[in-house]
């Protein structure tokens, strides 16, 4: 008999680009050996299952019906022998389910990963927070790192600490159009090596620096093109001010918010991915580039160090500033044949270690490991 679990999403968009896009692969894969019973706060019914039992989307903006409609369907979940709740980023759905579950000898499994301590977050989201991080059986997070974190800035017990990496879907970026036939549908200027930035376009993300980054790599070069996919607060200001200079703009694109789905082929044409965040977590773009094999110059916030292989550990800054980003994208850009590709091969292997497959078990023994048949 398979353990059954209750899953429970903010937000599910088919067309999105955020991570929300992969939790299908996980819940396909895991759901060979768990009964899953998904529950989608808001956006979209999916059109696959993802093997699936039942799937039900609330769809309410109104957030005093969805907290009803929510105590609702846990407490029917409940009856229906499911013990298990795993709640993704919700701090609505992980205190109802405690409510309902841990006083009935279920347990909530509640998913975060992040680094919230470093910004002021309005009065009552701290005390949502902090309220759920209480009331949950497990705080699930990315690394022990992080969860070493999490036990010094909110006081959550080692033993109540779940580790489980983020995952990707690395056959997805083996069948990645010719890098040639890429650059021309994205009409790449002949002789410029790509830079990718993609993410939140916003001040702990990183954005803010791209432009100075763009304009003291130009000190020292010109053979390089700067793709910027995202949108946020920054979008604005930033696409402003390269339509405002003559110097910037011949090397920079801003390309907006792009679904996971198609993302890929970003990766595809890329010769660098750039990640200057000041405030990280497990960053599955991360993953993502390294399944594409494409070097990394990036922050060291976060898990970042723990997730890139020893030989990228040097293009990984402790640093915000935009000048101190600008030796490691030369010096990625100045590789040789030899040594770029000794680099790409690293970074697929290291990729293999979060593939799908493997977290996917590690997720299912979340809660078969020692839990009561």
């Amino acid at each position: 008999m398979k353990h059954k679990i209750c899953y429970i999403l903010p937000e599910y968009r088919e067309d999105s680009a955020t991570h929300f896009s992969y939790i299908g692969s996980l819940l396909n894969e895991a759901n060979k050996e768990l009964e899953t019973y998904l529950i989608i706060e808001k956006g979209n019914y999916p059109r696959a299952n993802f093997g699936c039992e039942k799937i039900l989307l609330i769809d309410s903006s109104n957030i005093l019906f969805r907290a009803i409609k929510l105590f609702s369907v846990f407490i029917n979940a409940r009856k229906n022998g499911y013990r298990d709740f795993y709640v993704h980023y919700s701090f609505l759905s992980a205190i109802i389910a405690s409510l309902i579950a841990r006083p009935t000898g279920g347990r909530v499994f509640y998913w975060n990963c992040g680094e919230p301590w470093k910004y002021k977050r309005f009065f009552f989201r701290e005390i949502f927070e902090r309220l759920a991080y209480k009331l949950v059986t497990f705080l699930v997070t990315g690394t022990e790192k992080l969860g070493g974190e999490y036990t010094v800035h909110y006081g959550i017990s080692a033993k109540k600490i779940k580790i489980l990496p983020n995952w990707v879907d690395t056959e997805r970026f083996k069948n990645i159009p010719d890098k040639e036939l890429l650059r021309e549908e994205f009409d790449i200027p002949e002789g410029k090596k790509v830079i990718f930035f993609a993410h939140h376009l916003s001040r702990r993300k990183g954005s803010r620096i791209i432009l100075p980054v763009v304009r003291d790599l130009l000190a020292i070069r010109k053979d390089f093109y700067m793709i910027v996919a995202g949108s946020g607060p920054d979008e604005i200001n930033l696409r402003d001010r390269v339509r405002g200079s003559s110097v910037i703009s011949p090397y920079v694109r801003f390309v907006g918010a792009i679904p996971n789905k198609e993302i890929q082929k970003y990766f595809g044409v890329a010769d660098i991915f750039f990640m200057p965040s000041q405030e990280e977590g497990f960053p599955r773009v991360i993953l993502e580039a390294m399944s594409a094999s494409v070097p990394i110059v990036g922050s060291d916030v976060g898990s970042v160090k723990e997730i890139v292989p020893p030989s990228l550990l040097p293009y990984i800054i402790n640093s915000i500033e935009a000048k101190d980003f600008i030796q490691p994208l030369n010096d990625l850009l100045s590789l040789t044949p030899t040594e770029l590709a000794q680099i790409k091969s690293t970074l697929a292997t290291k990729a293999k270690e979060y593939n799908t497959q493997t977290v996917a078990q590690k997720f299912t023994q979340l809660f078969t490991k020692g839990s009561p048949k």
